[in-house]
């Protein structure tokens, strides 16, 4: 998913070894249209726009974080945590998600950092919500590459 949409950025692509084969070369229209016509759910835009499209800055995980507060309500009142760790918690899953290097393994410290806790409370009561909602997040990331990449090669 990530090569295509680096095809965006022209900066960072060297369309020269771009080939394609026998299909011609995927250029960065191509990607575009995949993009509009993929019908991606405003989480799953948003989620590929900060994974994929360099938007992952603090101030927009911070955003976002307070905007999926009432999709992850129930999840959050099912382990009860309390309202002041709402934010933190989706927080800390959104930075595990879109701003850690590929070697970053979760750890109770790591998460405790992220959410600006000490590491006790994560270890006793958010660890297991902050894990839930990383694999929602996963998941709807999953399904949006998906549409993507159909679209992708429909168009070719």
């Amino acid at each position: 998913m990530e090569k295509y949409l680096r095809l965006l950025n022209p900066k960072t692509t060297n369309f020269d070894s771009t080939g394609g084969g026998n299909h011609g070369a995927l250029t960065a229209q191509d990607v575009c249209v995949a993009l509009s016509y993929a019908k991606l759910s405003p989480l799953q835009d948003n989620l590929v726009r900060l994974k994929s499209l360099n938007a992952n800055t603090l101030e927009n995980v911070d955003s976002f974080s307070k905007l999926l507060t009432p999709r992850y309500k129930s999840v959050l009142k099912h382990h009860q945590i309390a309202m002041e760790y709402h934010v933190p918690v989706i927080r800390t899953a959104l930075v595990e998600f879109c701003m850690v290097p590929a070697s970053y393994k979760p750890s109770v410290r790591n998460r405790a950092l992220f959410a600006g806790v000490n590491y006790l409370v994560v270890h006793r009561y958010l660890n297991n919500s902050i894990t839930q909602i990383f694999d929602d997040l996963e998941r709807e990331f999953s399904i949006a590459c998906e549409r993507v990449i159909f679209h992708i090669h429909e168009s070719k």
